[in-house]
């Protein structure tokens, strides 16, 4: 119980030197990052939405080069 008690009692005055510097960390709060994160979204859904074409040419492409052969027109 003793030894319980020494180490609860060390863990307490080390969380109590640390827990300072863990909170002057976070003083400064910056709330722009919703922002930054709806600006990133959008220019990826740009990106993503020019890449359909793409993806739609290369797959008519697979489609026509491994699909079944039509009939042939005299």
């Amino acid at each position: 119980m003793k030894k319980l008690t020494q180490l609860g009692l060390s863990a307490i005055l080390l969380l109590s030197i640390v827990l300072p510097a863990f909170a002057a960390t976070g003083a400064r709060e910056d709330n722009s990052m919703t922002l930054v994160y709806l600006f990133l979204g959008v220019c990826g859904l740009i990106i993503f939405l020019q890449l359909i074409p793409v993806f739609a040419l290369g797959y008519g492409v697979l489609k026509g080069v491994f699909g079944r052969k039509g009939e042939q027109v005299s």
